[in-house]
């Protein structure tokens, strides 16, 4: 399995496949998530090195973004968020993901990014080193509460790499992710 950046002429199809991926759970329809894809891409917060997909034999069986995100209008340059995240149907829970998010990681810290945030399972982004936002002085904006606390995560890129960014996380600047 390898990891790339998607190619421009990928950019539908990508699309497609998220939301193919995200209809099937039990919390989307995949239409916010194909839609957040776009939008991110249109944005200047877009990392094109970042637009990510793993490929098992020329097939993509999975697909993330990294893209930057301000802290409190702040902070742009420096952290990332992490969304969506797809894994192909029939290739889930057998380490897509897992492999995944840890070459992004990888390439995100080698270009100086300090840290990244995401929305989502406790359960599961642990593994790679997330801990509760809060633990690190970040917070989810009232207009766009988490499920709960530990549902928006964070991690450091590189030592202290949070240490002097605190603030709130705002998705407002996504449509799409307004909730």
């Amino acid at each position: 399995m390898i990891i790339r950046a998607v190619k421009k002429e990928e950019y539908g199809f990508i699309e497609d496949f998220v939301y193919e991926v995200f209809r099937h759970t039990n919390f989307s329809d995949g239409a916010v998530e194909k839609s957040l894809v776009r939008e991110i891409r249109e944005k200047q917060y877009y990392i094109p090195q970042l637009d990510l997909v793993a490929e098992e034999n020329g097939v993509i069986v999975g697909h993330f973004m990294l893209s930057k995100l301000p802290i409190s209008n702040k902070h742009a340059d420096e952290i990332l968020v992490l969304s969506p995240v797809s894994v192909s149907i029939h290739k889930q829970r057998q380490g897509v993901g897992d492999f995944m998010l840890r070459e992004g990681i990888r390439l995100a810290s080698e270009m100086g990014y300090k840290g990244v945030i995401v929305e989502g399972d406790y359960s599961y982004y642990p593994r790679f080193g997330f801990k509760t936002s809060t633990e690190f002085g970040i917070y989810a904006s009232e207009k766009n509460l988490p499920p709960s606390e530990e549902n928006l995560m964070a991690m450091e890129l590189c030592e202290d790499g949070l240490k002097n960014i605190s603030g709130e996380v705002d998705y407002s600047i996504y449509q799409s992710l307004t909730h």
